[in-house]
């Protein structure tokens, strides 16, 4: 069974990210390039976290490099 904190740090993350991606795509309407910067950086960070995670924590045997 995998580690339940782990799962739940990627469910949120993911649950970031979807939020991100809306605003992003309301900012794009409405032609607001400071909030779509905003909103790109802030997917980017969040990829990147879940990128790592993927990488280093297995969720499946809860082992840690």
């Amino acid at each position: 069974m995998a580690n339940q904190y782990s799962v739940e740090i990627h469910q949120y993350i993911s649950e970031r990210i979807a939020a991100a991606t809306s605003a992003q795509k309301k900012a794009e309407a409405a032609n607001d390039s400071a909030a779509r910067r905003f909103y790109a950086g802030q997917l980017y960070e969040l990829e990147k976290i879940r990128e790592y995670m993927a990488q280093n924590i297995d969720l499946k045997t809860q082992k840690y490099y």
